[in-house]
């Protein structure tokens, strides 16, 4: 009579009991082998590091996201959400905003700088472009 040793529940003694009912029993698999797929077929690039397409509407879910975020003070899970919400809709007037704030409260005033920055600099026609040369004015002013 063959017997397998199974770990289940109880352990050995299971297996045991299990194979003298006559019960047949499989033999322990092998775990499966894991590869990395895309570094085997030569896919360097993951999803993740793939542009994003334009989509508004998940742009604006990462905001809203961010918002709850940022009313509870995880200012580093917004700033995430708010960084997802311009690559899914590069001229989010809202997201650059949400993402300059975030970085102020942060106490990340130059990367706050930087945000606004880079807003002018892809938008500079935009109906808010001298709200942001406000906010930066002030920021310069409050750093030296």
């Amino acid at each position: 009579m063959k017997q397998y040793w199974v770990k289940a529940g109880t352990g050995i003694l299971v297996g045991f009991f299990w194979a003298t009912l006559g019960f047949p029993q499989a033999p322990p698999r092998q775990p499966a082998l894991i590869r990395d797929t895309d570094k085997a077929e030569g896919k360097d690039e993951s999803p993740a590091d793939k542009p994003k397409d334009r989509d508004p509407l998940q742009s604006e879910k990462s905001i809203q996201i961010g918002d709850y975020y940022f009313k509870k003070k995880n200012y580093a899970a917004a700033i995430q959400r708010y960084l997802d919400a311009i690559e899914y809709q590069p001229d989010s007037i809202a997201a650059y905003e949400a993402l300059g704030r975030a970085y102020e409260k942060k106490g990340e005033s130059l990367k706050a700088l930087e945000v606004y920055r880079d807003f002018l600099r892809k938008n500079p026609d935009s109906p808010k472009a001298s709200e942001f040369r406000l906010k930066i004015a002030r920021l310069e002013k409050s750093r030296g």
